[in-house]
C-alpha cells in the first residue's frame, strides 16, 4: 500500500530522531508528501490562540530541526506548528484535513507512577486516527524482567 501523504508527530523527545527518519523513509519510497507537525498544548484558563513566544520559538526549532533530519526535497515536506486543548485531537483532526495515509508517532518509554503508560495522546491517536499509525517506542535502556510464577503461585 502507498503512503503518498504521512504525518510525523514531533514532540521534542529524543524518539523524535527515528519518528522522522522512519516517516522520511515512507514516503521517500512512494515519492509521496511529509508534514510534520508539532502541537502546543494551550492550558484551559488561556484562549486557543494564546502568543506563548517560549513555546512558539521551541515548537520553531523542533520543526526546523525535523525538516532538516528528513532530508527531503523541499517541494515533499511541509511542517506545522499547532495550538490544541490536546494533541491527539489535534493530530486526528490534521490527518482528516490532509487527508493522510499514516501517522507516525514516536514516545521514549514513558512511565507513570513507576509503570509503562502511554499517556491519554497516544490511545487516542491510535483509536481514533481515520488512516494507518505507526507508533515508534523507544527502548527504555533498563532491563524489565518478567515475573513468572509457578504453579504453586511462587516467583
Amino acid at each position: 500500500m502507498p503512503f503518498n501523504r504521512v504525518i510525523a508527530v514531533v514532540t521534542d523527545d529524543p524518539s523524535d530522531i527515528n519518528t522522522v527518519s522512519r516517516a522520511a523513509d515512507i514516503v521517500r519510497d512512494d515519492r509521496g508528501h511529509l508534514y510534520v507537525i508539532y502541537v502546543i498544548k494551550i492550558e484551559r484558563a488561556l484562549p486557543l490562540d494564546a502568543e506563548l513566544e517560549d513555546q512558539i520559538a521551541r515548537g520553531e526549532q523542533v520543526l526546523h530541526r525535523s525538516e532538516r533530519l528528513a532530508r527531503l526535497p523541499r517541494g515533499d515536506i511541509d511542517s506545522q506548528l499547532l495550538q490544541a486543548r490536546e494533541i491527539g485531537p489535534a493530530v486526528v483532526h490534521e490527518a482528516i484535513v490532509r487527508d493522510a495515509d499514516a501517522i507516525v508517532v514516536g514516545t521514549s518509554y514513558p512511565t507513570e507512577y513507576g509503570s509503562f503508560s502511554l499517556g491519554n495522546d497516544v490511545p487516542y491517536i491510535l483509536e481514533h486516527a481515520p488512516c494507518d499509525v505507526i507508533l515508534w517506542r523507544e527502548h527504555s535502556g533498563a532491563a524489565h524482567p518478567i515475573a513468572r510464577t509457578s504453579r504453586n503461585g511462587r516467583a
